[in-house]
């Protein structure tokens, strides 16, 4: 098998998580019940221990380089490991979380040979604006400043956890925009899945539906259990389940407070100020508009 790999990407807090989440339950469970260890299967592709298989360098040469230097490093590595058919599952393909699709030089990472297919989530960003402010614990307009710089990275911590200024593997983000168009606009020629954020938690059994019929027409695989697994899907990565199961358990992607905070769309009308929304509608309207999001200002 060489079209094997499945990327699960989305721009950070857009419902990656979420939609892991369905699949882990769906491919890797007997009965559709979600728990946290099952996203065991599907995990970052920028992990530092995949990554310095193929360096050529220490891990502290690595970390003394500059941004740009430290991530043509591994988007380059990114490439030569897509092509390494073993890549540690027992089926003949594998699911990996990503984030933008490309490098600082405009170039995509993507192999085709080695592509399976793509599931892209997008989500508001007047929404993102604040659950990135949450989950960072930074102010709303930095975390405006952040969506809006066209260089802006954060960095993983071991597995899953993400912090901006630890000292491991640096994840280009870009910009909401520039991340967005680096997926949407992508010509490749394999099944390709567009989900928003509001639909996985506001219409859950028409898109869990959806991502059960992208899987069967496209690669005609059958669901065993589909009946019993779709409905335990959707109750167990309902955000409220979610949230209580990381209130007991506790969740390794959290970093400054509860993961699964609020998970509703449309926070931004009254959490937000008119110029902090007049400014994330200037700048994205036209993409925004094509992903049907109304303005406000």
């Amino acid at each position: 098998m060489t079209k094997h790999i499945f990327w699960i990407a989305s721009y950070p807090k857009s419902g990656n998580t979420l939609v892991r989440s369905i699949l882990c339950s769906l491919f890797f469970s007997d009965n559709g019940m979600f728990r946290f260890d099952l996203l065991k299967k599907i995990v970052v592709f920028e992990e530092f221990s995949r990554l310095a298989k193929c360096f050529n360098t220490t891990e502290n040469n690595i970390n003394q380089k500059g941004w740009e230097e430290r991530n043509y490093l591994i988007f380059e590595n990114m490439k030569e490991i897509q092509k390494k058919i073993n890549l540690g599952f027992s089926e003949d393909f594998a699911f990996f979380k990503t984030h933008f699709n490309g490098n600082f030089n405009g170039q995509n990472f993507l192999i085709d040979n080695y592509l399976r297919g793509i599931i892209y989530i997008y989500r508001d960003p007047r929404d993102i604006c604040l659950s990135w402010a949450r989950h960072d614990n930074i102010s709303k307009n930095d975390s405006l400043k952040f969506m809006f710089n066209d260089s802006a990275c954060i960095k993983w911590i071991g597995h899953d956890k993400y912090k901006k200024y630890d000292k491991n593997i640096p994840v280009y983000i870009s910009s909401w925009e520039k991340h967005v168009r680096s997926w949407i606009n992508l010509k490749v020629e394999c099944p390709y899945l567009l989900l928003s954020y509001e639909d996985l938690v506001y219409d859950k059994i028409n898109t869990v539906d959806k991502i059960i019929k992208f899987f069967e027409s496209n690669y005609n695989i059958k669901i065993s259990n589909k009946n019993i697994k779709t409905k335990n899907i959707i109750n167990s990565t309902a955000f409220g389940f979610l949230q209580e199961m990381e209130k007991k358990e506790g969740f390794n992607e959290s970093v400054n407070e509860q993961f699964f905070a609020i998970g509703k769309k449309e926070q931004w009308k009254t959490e937000l100020d008119g110029s902090q929304i007049s400014l994330i509608e200037n700048k994205f309207k036209n993409l925004m508009q094509k992903l049907n999001y109304k303005m406000f200002s």
